[in-house]
Formats: structure tokens, C-alpha cells, sequence
């Protein structure tokens, strides 16, 4: 009736890749003789010796602007190759030094030369524009894609040369973790020639591809793009890839493909599930971050009953289990986060039980400096809490671990709520009542009734009426909720006073469950005054089912008739 099972799933932003230095720095100053052919014209003599000088005195804070920007652009535009190639260079050196933010008067002669039909200036200008973006403030990438530089990186994309494919790799990536750009770069084009330079044989140019198309995974459009491309294979296939880094990309990529439901569906038929055998192997990796990567790729896949069956199936309950007592937080959040997803799925309960995950739960419980964690580890308890489970819960003693975290001050809001959904579930249970009534000297229910009217959060009020009324369900417990202060009839009067659906049912349902008791719990209810105001809801425009619930609790407590109430 209250607590519905957690499904949880997110969108995972990653750093981009960095880019390639593929081309080394100039190691020494050389003089114009040196650099160029004997006959030049005058205007480009003039901007070579320019350039030197300038590139001589420059520390990185000198704008781009004036004489210096025309001696670029005089060599840019020169019809001799070998001065393009020294306008590349000088770009390239200017790139690693400058602190200041790029113009588009400035990237004009750089995308100009990035076009070039000669190697050498295209390697040189593509590391330039990679290096503007990587190094340079924030508002580069954006400029970068404003002065029209998406449409040549694209090109470069197609090159044979595999220091201009890293690149324009390398770029793309940083250009896509700008916002304004993500839609920009799948616009021009670039997703099938990345999806070609991921399968490449250079792990530089197949980091840097697989980093650009997950930080393009980010924008839902771009996700159903990618998948209709055919991107979901190749991102599957890539998990067997050697490279932490390009292991770590396309576990963030299915992950966050995996939001949509027709791409889990997608993910699942290759292969009859390979992508959740590859994850599952992932998750004994010896590099931290790509473990992690996994856990939240399979707790997002595990969001489907067919996922759930596999996962558990092929063996992921022992690859997640260790993480469980890592000290890296994250990665033991998404562990947890995985758990509790595979918990929903009622044929997998026994298997996390016999997985002895039940101990392991109960220490999560206790991390009050993690909340995530905490929550995680509560909604998982809540989801094995079935019928046939509960004494199985009762006796590894998370029971007094839940209520431990419940009853505990300084736990979030958050965090309460979901230990009081777990025990409100565990409370239908006729040991598990026993038991609470026993907790904290035998004070637990008069507690949870005092948070069932004081707390903060409406939805750990509502979860604490959840627990009594199941503990109301014990006929040997009415004398002591009757007799708490506040009472669980005080409580009810509350509920039903507010006019909340919700809550009058709930509290409708609670009083039910003490009109089934004896003569004496009765006569208490009868003469607490909420009869009358339950014969007013009947004549209201109140929902069926509180109807059939106040109807029920009426005919309980009519002399000799029995009534039977149900939740």
C-alpha cells in the first residue's frame, strides 16, 4: 500500500579525454634562413621576423592582436607551404603558452590551416585548436565552435594520419563537454567518423574517440542518434578493450544510454546479455575508476526484470560483493546502488541471502558519514523484505540496525525515511513486531509514534504511522500503543484531521487493525470520537477504498460481529 520499490538510474558526466601532444615542441629558436626558401616577398620576410621576435618575448599573457595577428595572417594565406607550415607551428607553441581566451579574428587563419591539404599543417594547426580548447578558459570551446571550427575538425576526422585523427579526437572530446556544443558537434556530422576511429588500432586515437562520443551521451537526442548510428555494439565490444581509459569511456557510455529503456533492450539482446558479462568482469578491474564505471552501468541496466535475472545469473552478487567494503566511496555507492536494483526482482532475493550480502548491509547501515550509502543499503533490506525472507532478516539483526538509523537525531531526513519504509515492510511480519516492541527497553513503538507526528518530512511521518499500524496488527501490542503518549489513536485523529488522501487512508488503516482487538482495545476506540468523524467521510466524496476500510472497521466493532480488515 506505502512503499514502493526504488528504481534508480542517472546520467553520468565524465572529464574529457586529454589530448594528444602528438607533435613535439620546437626544441630551439631557429632564424629565417633556416626556416624558409630563399625568395619571399617582402611582407612575409617582414612577418616571419616578427613572429620570431614575438615568439622570443612572449610568456603566454600577450593577446594576439594588431601586427602580430596580420604576420600570422600574411603567413596563414601565403601560397608557400613552407610558410603555412611555420604559421602552423607558430600556432601550436602559441597554443601551450597563452592564458588569455582565443578570438575569432584570431582561429580564422588556425581553421584555414587546419584545412590544408598538407600533413605537416594539418597535424600542427589540429594540435593548436586541441590545446586552445584543453588549456585555455573556459569560453574557448564555445569560441572555438562560434568561428566555424567544427565543420574542418569533422573533416580531420577522415584523415589518414592517425597524429591529426587524435587530434581532432582530442578536440572534439573537450569541445563536447561544453553544453551549447554537444548538439553542434552530432549536427556537423561527427558521430559516424568517430564511431569508425574508435575501433582504431591507435589506443591514442581510440581513447580520445571513445572520450568525445561519451561526453556526447550526455544530451538525450544525442543518445537515440548514437543508438540509431550504431553505437551501442561498438561501445559493447570496446569493454574488452586493454585500455583502462577506453574500458572506463564506454562503461560511462552504456551507462548513460541505458537511461532509455529501448536501449537496455538493445544492450541485452547482444549477445544474449555479453554486455553485462563484460561489465560483471569489469568489476574485478585493477583500476578503480573502471570498476566503478561498471557497478553504475549494471545498476542502470538493472533496472529491467529481465536485466535483473541475468546480472545475477552470470555471476555479478561476487563481483559486486567486494566493492561493497572498499574504501573508495563512489565506488562502493555504486555498488550498493547496483544491490539494491537487483533486489527488486523477487526470484533474486534468496541469492543476495545466500550471497551473506545481509551483514554486509547492516554494516552499510552504520555509515553515518555516508548518506548514499546508507539509503542504498535501506532500500535494498526493503526490497528482500518478503514474506518468506523476514525471519532471514530478523536474524542477521538488521531489524535493530534500521532502527538504530532510525531513532538516531542526527540522521538526514533522507536517510529515515527510507529505514522507516524498510521496517514498515518488515513490521507486517509477527516475529519482526515481536521483536520492535522489545527494541529500546521496549520504548521503540512510543518513539516511532512521537516521529510519527513531529518529524520534519511528510514522508517519514507517513512511513511511521506505516510501522505501528503493522505493529497494531498484534493484538498483544494495543495496550501499549494505546497507552503511549502521543497514542497511536492521538496519531490516527492526526491523520484522518489533515484531509490528505494518503493519509486518512493509512490512518483509516491503522484503526482497523485495533478494531479487531479486544473488548477493552474496542471500547477505546469507540469512545475516542473518530467514529463520528469516519461517519462524515462516508458521507463525503471520499475514495472507495478508504470507504471499504471504514465500513470494515464499523462492522468490527458492532457487538458480536467479527470483522477482518486487510491492507
Amino acid at each position: 500500500l506505502y512503499f514502493r520499490r526504488f528504481d534508480a538510474f542517472g546520467d553520468r558526466s565524465m572529464m574529457p579525454a586529454s589530448c594528444c601532444g602528438c607533435l613535439p615542441r620546437r626544441q630551439k629558436k631557429t632564424n629565417s634562413s633556416e626556416l624558409y626558401e630563399p625568395l619571399l616577398l617582402d611582407k612575409e620576410r617582414q612577418a616571419v621576423n616578427d613572429l620570431l621576435r614575438f615568439l622570443q618575448n612572449d610568456d603566454g599573457g600577450t593577446a594576439i592582436t594588431g601586427d602580430r595577428l596580420r604576420a600570422l595572417q600574411t603567413l596563414a594565406y601565403s601560397e608557400n607551404v613552407d610558410l603555412q607550415r611555420s604559421a602552423s607551428l607558430c600556432y601550436s607553441e602559441i597554443s601551450e603558452k597563452m592564458t588569455g581566451a582565443v578570438t575569432e579574428a584570431m582561429l580564422e587563419p588556425l581553421i584555414f590551416l587546419v584545412q590544408s591539404a598538407d600533413m605537416e599543417v594539418q597535424t600542427a594547426s589540429s594540435l593548436a585548436l586541441s590545446n586552445f580548447a584543453l588549456f585555455g578558459p573556459a569560453e574557448n570551446k564555445d569560441i572555438i565552435v562560434k568561428a566555424g571550427a567544427l565543420r574542418a575538425l569533422t573533416m580531420l576526422l577522415s584523415s589518414e594520419n592517425v597524429d591529426v585523427q587524435c587530434n581532432a579526437c582530442g578536440c572534439m572530446t573537450t569541445l563536447a563537454t561544453s553544453e551549447r556544443n554537444k548538439s553542434e558537434i552530432v549536427t556537423n556530422g561527427a558521430i559516424l567518423p568517430l564511431l569508425k576511429l574508435a575501433k582504431s588500432r591507435d589506443s591514442r586515437v581510440q581513447r580520445n574517440a571513445t572520450g568525445a562520443l561519451l561526453n556526447l551521451t550526455h544530451l538525450e537526442p544525442n543518445r537515440y542518434e548514437l543508438a540509431r548510428c550504431g553505437a551501442i555494439p561498438i561501445f559493447v565490444s570496446l569493454l574488452q578493450s586493454r585500455d583502462p581509459d577506453v574500458q572506463f569511456y564506454c562503461a560511462a557510455a552504456l551507462s548513460n544510454m541505458a537511461v532509455q529503456e529501448e536501449h537496455r533492450i538493445l544492450m541485452s539482446q547482444i549477445g544474449g546479455g555479453e554486455v553485462m558479462r563484460h561489465l560483471i568482469a569489469l568489476l574485478s578491474s585493477t583500476v578503480g575508476k573502471v570498476r566503478c564505471q561498471a557497478c553504475l552501468a549494471l545498476r542502470n541496466l538493472a533496472s529491467d526484470a529481465n536485466n535483473q535475472v541475468k546480472i545475477v545469473d552470470f555471476g555479478g552478487l561476487r563481483g559486486l560483493r567486494p566493492l561493497l567494503d572498499t574504501s573508495d566511496v563512489e565506488c562502493c555507492t555504486a555498488a550498493v546502488a547496483a544491490l539494491r536494483n537487483l533486489s527488486i526482482y523477487n526470484g533474486n532475493e534468496i541469492a543476495l541471502i545466500r550471497e551473506k550480502l545481509l551483514p554486509e548491509l547492516n554494516r552499510l547501515l552504520a555509515s553515518d558519514a555516508h548518506p548514499d550509502i546508507q539509503c542504498h543499503a535501506a532500500g535494498t533490506l526493503r526490497n528482500l523484505a518478503t514474506e518468506d525472507q523476514k525471519d532471514e532478516i530478523l536474524s542477521a539483526g538488521c531489524v535493530e540496525a534500521l532502527a538504530n538509523v532510525l531513532l538516531e537525531p542526527r540522521t538526514p531526513d533522507v536517510v529515515s525515511s527510507e529505514a522507516s519504509a524498510a521496517l514498515a515492510v518488515l513490521a507486517a511480519g509477527e516475529k519482526c513486531q515481536e521483536s520492535m516492541a522489545m527494541l529500546r527497553d521496549g520504548k521503540f513503538a512510543q518513539l516511532v509514534l512521537e516521529m510519527s507526528v513531529s518529524a520534519n518530512s511528510s514522508e517519514l511521518r507517513y512511513n511511521c504511522v506505516g510501522i505501528v499500524g503493522h505493529l497494531a496488527l498484534n493484538a498483544e501490542l494495543h495496550p501499549l500503543l494505546l497507552e503511549s503518549k502521543p497514542s497511536l489513536l492521538e496519531v490516527i485523529r492526526t491523520c484522518v484531521e489533515t484531509g490528505d488522501v494518503g493519509y486518512v487512508h493509512i490512518g483509516v488503516w491503522a484503526l482497523s487493525h485495533l478494531s479487531e482487538g479486544d473488548d477493552k482495545t474496542q471500547h477505546c476506540v469507540a469512545d475516542s470520537g473518530l467514529m463520528e468523524i469516519l461517519e462524515e467521510l462516508m458521507k463525503e466524496d471520499t475514495a472507495e477504498e478508504i470507504k471499504q476500510l471504514i465500513s470494515a472497521t464499523m462492522k468490527s466493532l458492532q457487538p458480536n460481529n467479527e470483522g477482518t480488515s486487510s491492507l
